[in-house]
């Protein structure tokens, strides 16, 4: 009896596109399907072919490279023909006469007998990745360019797998996907393929200090053809150190960075002082000269925001202020033009001596914006990293003005350098309670426009928690690195389908309504503070209608398994969303609740599988910076003061202010703080909620928020019985920078903090203001600054007058 199996085939393959068919059609034989000519491998469970390597792949611990990237891809190749069929085919060395079919793994004599084209060879510039599958006269070519960091015939043997119905949906066992089949036949077809990005990786969270999971994650990356070499030297955070001479510190201090306050910096250069060029040219050559087969040398400043105030360097300095910086602020300068003028004359004097070597640098922080009035070295790389950008929305996308930024910057960049790299941030929140965060949209309208600029690959910084973005996102965005214009809705269709078999319509529903309110929300930004203003009580309904209906549907101990996982993600959502409300509404102690339930529901999502979370909220988690449990941490000392056990409750206070905008800055001089100040032309407005999105003037179509100043005014009664006590006023979050006073006395003042940045709380004695037994007025000046990519929110909280003890 033959199984009858429905065929992925080669011309219509979603999952591979961009490629070069001559007689495509993939088949295998079923229940009275046609089988085109072409190739047998396995007959009712028999092999029917041989594997054929070259010999020096069939040595044990083989030493060369080369051989051993083939004996890998056979020994994969026959694992997962085994795994469909039950056969295991041979692996056998070129050298052996042989007849009938043949598989033939990476370049041999028999594939040069065939007159096989198969990319090859490694330049400096990196641009000969590919492979090719070509089937005819009982013959079938797996094979690539092996050479340097290329992983061609790996390549060609995962995309082979994929046309016989082989997924690798996530990294393990659990992601697989593989049919079952007793006969394989693969028709004459020609394929060649090359990738659109040069480099194609991202990196982070905790898996390399899991080896299983470490191992998991790199077999996983080969298979989606991720990059796995350097392609290009990577310019990291303070490398900028390798290419000065600190022995000359003392003695040519002039050579070195000059910081505000006219001291110098040993650990970076002077980027105007041609000296500096020199000695950073003279170390990167003797590199170069140490390690010939090198094709590029990376260097960059220390992370933050520094800057050379050396006077030569900065006749450079155009007067631009970075994208969430403050005009004025000499630390939030725009200093591209001086950093890449440094830069540029390293690359040209190193060129000077190694004309086809690459120098490499980063576009980042106060350096992400394209400089002006200047060209690039035609062998500079600039690593762009997008600050202070929006995660939710596409470069294209005419409502969100920070993405649309970011797109501007980095088509700039490429129309400047052909070798623009992006170190970008796919952790769809950069401060995340890890809530799903899908990016089907954003992906699909992205990727098409990064490869028209001539983005030149990517080196991305993320975390491994699949619960919060999506199996099926990261999973689309590996696929979209090797090719940008692949069939977005085919791949997801095909990953939906195979994942959740019967409850695959219920299970995308639910995933695509997440996606659908990402895309759609107004809000802007990359810290999750926005996310309680995207998932509204209406799409929660929504999910749960969809989980529920998934969980009927699903038929099989493999797909409820998948559903419960997605269950459980919404669970956690639900949390999320619980604490968002409780801490609106001042319940701190609810708020500790619901952060221990997120992270018991995390435990149980991670039994099922630990790639969708971490157990935990140590670093092996992947979050970092306002976790839940520095939430409840934070919260418990709220609560603590309010509750007895540091201080005890005076007022909590309207959860409703009355608000205004103060464009020109007239409050403080015209005294709005003052108790009988008349209030006309105010507007009520929830302290809980960023200012902006309770009136639809303060946002505008774009996504710009109002900046400036903003003044709220609240009244509170506090108790005869205070009398005596110190008494405190207590903001648990507002952004960024603030004043009070308290019944038309001024109290204190909370200085400027990055919006992002939490805690962001704003605590001053108001004992000697406060009025025992009457009704009290508090008044808060709140500075959002001039930068609308931080996208300050004001106030975000239920303000506290506490007596401490």
């Amino acid at each position: 009896m033959r199984i009858q199996v429905r065929t992925i085939l080669a011309m219509a393959t979603a999952v591979l596109v961009g490629v070069t068919l001559i007689g495509c059609a993939a088949t295998i034989e079923g229940n009275g399907l046609p089988v085109a000519s072409g190739i047998t491998l396995v007959n009712r469970g028999r092999p029917k072919a041989f594997i054929v390597v070259t010999a020096a792949a069939m040595e044990k611990d083989a030493k060369d490279p080369t051989a051993r990237k083939i004996a890998g891809a056979a020994r994969e190749l026959q694992t997962y023909i085994e795994k469909i069929s039950g056969a295991t085919l041979p692996i056998v060395a070129d050298t052996r006469s042989m007849k009938g079919p043949l598989i033939l793994v990476g370049r041999s004599r028999l594939t040069d007998a065939m007159g096989v084209k198969i990319p090859e060879g490694v330049t400096h510039s990196r641009r000969e990745e590919g492979f090719v599958i070509v089937c005819r006269d009982n013959r079938l070519v797996l094979a690539g360019n092996n050479d340097g960091p290329y992983r061609g015939t790996e390549y060609a043997v995962y995309a082979f797998l994929e046309r016989l119905g082989v997924r690798w949906f996530m990294p393990g066992e659990f992601g697989e996907s593989v049919p079952r089949m007793g006969t394989i036949r693969f028709a004459k077809v020609q394929i060649v393929e090359k990738p659109d990005f040069v480099k194609r990786i991202w990196w982070g969270g905790w898996t390399p200090r899991v080896k299983k999971l470490d191992d998991q994650n790199r077999a996983w990356k080969l298979r989606m053809r991720m990059s796995t070499g350097d392609m290009f030297a990577i310019p990291s955070d303070g490398s900028v150190e390798s290419i000065v001479d600190p022995g000359l510190f003392k003695t040519r201090p002039e050579l070195f960075a000059m910081n505000l306050n006219g001291t110098r910096n040993p650990h970076a250069p002077s980027y105007s002082h041609p000296g500096a060029v020199q000695v950073a040219a003279r170390i990167i050559k003797e590199h170069f000269r140490k390690y010939p087969d090198r094709n590029s040398f990376g260097f960059s400043p220390h992370d933050g925001y520094p800057r050379d105030y050396d006077p030569q360097t900065l006749k450079l300095h155009q007067g631009f202020v970075q994208l969430g910086g403050r005009p004025g602020v000499p630390r939030d300068a725009s200093s591209t033009e001086e950093w890449i003028t440094f830069a540029n004359n390293v690359a040209r004097e190193v060129r000077k001596d190694f004309p086809h070597v690459y120098i490499a640098t980063n576009g980042y922080a106060n350096r992400d914006i394209p400089p002006e009035g200047m060209d690039l070295d035609d062998h500079m790389v600039i690593m762009f990293a997008p600050i202070w950008c929006c995660t939710l929305h596409a470069y294209d996308d005419p409502h969100c003005w920070q993405k649309v930024r970011q797109g501007q910057m980095l088509k700039r960049w490429c129309e400047l350098s052909d070798n623009v790299l992006i170190y970008g941030y796919p952790y769809n929140m950069l401060v995340s309670g890890l809530t799903p965060l899908p990016e089907f949209t954003k992906l699909r309208r992205d990727f098409a426009l990064m490869k028209k600029w001539g983005v030149m690959g990517f080196l991305d910084e993320t975390r491994e928690v699949l619960a919060e973005c999506g199996i099926a996102s990261r999973y689309l965005r590996a696929r979209l690195y090797w090719n940008a214009d692949a069939d977005v809705d085919a791949i997801l269709d095909d990953f939906f389908d195979k994942w959740y078999g019967a409850a695959a319509g219920s299970a995308k529903a639910f995933w695509f309504a997440l996606d659908e309110a990402v895309a759609n929300t107004p809000m802007h930004g990359h810290e999750d503070r926005i996310m309680p203003e995207v998932y509204t009580p209406a799409l929660l309904r929504q999910l749960d209608r969809h989980i529920a209906e998934a969980e009927k549907l699903a038929d099989t101990k493999r797909t409820r398994l998948h559903v419960r996982a997605d269950r459980l993600t919404f669970e956690h959502l639900e949390a999320y969303m619980a604490l968002s409300a409780a801490r609106r509404a001042g319940d701190y102690a609810e708020v500790i609740r619901q952060g221990k339930n997120m992270l018991e529901i995390r435990g149980k999502t991670h039994a099922i599988n630990p790639w969708y979370f971490w157990h935990d909220e140590s670093s092996f988690s992947g979050v970092w910076d306002w976790t839940i449990t520095d939430r409840m941490k934070f919260y418990q000392g709220v609560l603590d003061r309010i509750s007895g056990k540091t201080g005890d409750l005076v007022a909590m206070l309207p959860e409703k202010a009355m608000f205004r905008t103060d464009p020109h800055d007239d409050g403080k001089f015209e005294r709005w703080h003052e108790p009988g100040f008349n209030e006309k032309g105010w507007q009520p407005i929830l302290t809980t909620r960023p200012f902006f999105v309770q009136d639809d003037d303060l946002l505008n179509e774009r996504g710009h928020p109002y900046v400036g100043f903003i003044w709220y005014r609240l009244k509170a009664h506090v108790p005869e019985s205070t009398r005596g006590r110190k008494v405190k006023l207590y903001v648990p979050t507002l952004a960024t920078e603030a004043w009070a006073w308290v019944n038309g006395q001024y109290v204190g003042h909370r200085p400027y903090q990055e919006s992002y940045i939490r805690p962001a709380h704003m605590e001053v004695d108001v004992t000697d203001a406060i009025r025992p037994g009457q009704t009290n007025v508090i008044a808060i000046r709140v500075s959002t600054n001039m930068a609308p990519a931080q996208a300050a929110e004001g106030l975000l909280s239920r303000v506290v007058l506490y007596a401490p003890k």
